[in-house]
């Protein structure tokens, strides 16, 4: 059996601070408006519905400004490059959906109550399969369908829940393999293909294009124990994304994948596509699928600070802000970087190594791009004097 525990059973209605036990800790990382239900559709033995019917749906939400836009500002909102299509031409889609079509799988994990059932790409020779975390969640089995509706058992090779990401094997020699794109060379509105096996139906496509990037969720735990997470950095579309599709693969109009599909936005009253669905980045992808498959631990970047993501007018005179704006510190842990640093709670950050810093969710990107062990400066806003210092991130605690 796998080292997983089950996702959550139906719809978790999130508070606003979500985590937070006391007044002082409602506004800490990521309050909730929207909900994001998990791409993910099961199913209970006896029924189907379109190869899967509805059984355990996990929750996604966002942060307190309303994820589509709001305090997301470190989205980025130039236009693509000049000629990037906003759509692609039937030929042009048929070349893509060449390319990508034969390396994109359907998956079903069977777990003590049911069968979840998701998508993934096969990113490496020796028959490596990538896919979501959550897909495999709890699974006691896996079973992997090719395009050509081949049946194959699949071996669990690992998982990081951080990033909500799993790596498969199947025994099969000569398996189509995706091409790789770039993540970081995504302009919003360049064409986007989204392809999976949204309700069980496979190998099915959507297109749209690139609504915004460096989105960042938060994911809560659920059921089982789970700790809360966030889905840092993520791709938005409009690109149809609906239950089943968690684990596919988002292309650009290249045919390269960039992104993982993870989540969709929902109002809280359907768990269908609504035109704003989420992708992990395929260029953090590959770094964690690689460090999976060389069985080596997943390192992600750790400051220690906890921020605030409502800045309201009484922290704005406390604290001597001005008119600045930025990433407030609401709290540093003892022992962490932030707390070696010297950060304290009031500090606003507005320039974090030569990213500039305008949002919270800014300083998360730019943290989670950062390098573990290499020092970087970091200016901040102290009771109405800018001070610069000097950051090492670590590692996350117990990594």
């Amino acid at each position: 059996m796998l080292d997983a525990t089950r996702p959550p059973t139906g719809p978790v209605a999130v508070p606003r601070a979500a985590g937070g036990t006391e007044g002082s800790r409602r506004r800490r990382l990521r309050t909730v408006a929207l909900l994001l239900a998990v791409a993910l559709v099961s199913g209970v033995a006896g029924g189907v519905v379109g190869g899967g019917a509805t059984r355990d749906r996990g929750l996604f939400g966002g942060n307190s400004a309303g994820w589509a836009g709001g305090r997301d500002a470190a989205a980025t909102t130039a236009p693509g490059a000049a000629g990037a299509p906003a759509g692609l031409a039937g030929g042009q889609l048929q070349q893509v959906l060449g390319a990508v079509l034969p390396a994109v799988v359907k998956v079903e994990a069977r777990t003590d109550t049911g069968k979840a059932t998701g998508s993934g790409v096969v990113f490496a020779e020796g028959g490596y399969v990538l896919t979501n975390a959550h897909v495999v969640d709890g699974a006691r089995s896996i079973g992997v369908t090719l395009s050509t509706s081949e049946p194959l058992r699949a071996r669990f090779v690992g998982r990081d829940l951080t990033y909500d990401l799993a790596v498969l094997r199947v025994r099969r020699t000569g398996l189509a393999v995706a091409k790789v794109g770039r993540s970081a060379d995504l302009r919003v509105g360049d064409a986007a293909v989204v392809v999976g096996s949204p309700f069980g139906f496979q190998s099915s496509v959507t297109t749209g294009i690139v609504s915004a990037l460096h989105r960042v969720v938060k994911v809560p735990g659920g059921e089982g124990g789970r700790e809360d997470r966030e889905l840092v950095d993520a791709i938005q579309t409009d690109a149809a994304i609906n239950p089943g599709n968690s684990g596919g693969v988002l292309v650009n109009g290249a045919g390269e994948v960039v992104g993982i599909s993870t989540a969709i936005a929902t109002n809280g009253n359907s768990e269908a596509n609504a035109g704003v669905g989420f992708a992990i980045p395929i260029d953090a992808a590959m770094q964690v699928a690689t460090a999976l498959v060389a069985r080596t631990p997943v390192k992600v970047p750790y400051l220690g600070a906890d921020l605030d993501t409502d800045v309201s007018p009484e922290d704005t005179k406390r604290f001597r802000l001005g008119n600045r704006a930025g990433a407030l510190v609401s709290a540093v842990r003892p022992g962490s970087p932030a707390a070696t640093t010297g950060l304290r709670r009031g500090d606003l950050v507005v320039q974090f190594g030569p990213q500039p810093v305008a949002t919270s969710d800014q300083l998360t990107v730019a943290l989670r791009r950062s390098q573990i062990g290499v020092p970087l400066q970091v200016t901040v806003v102290r009771k109405g004097r800018q001070l610069v210092m000097r950051v090492t991130p670590a590692n996350q605690p117990g990594r």
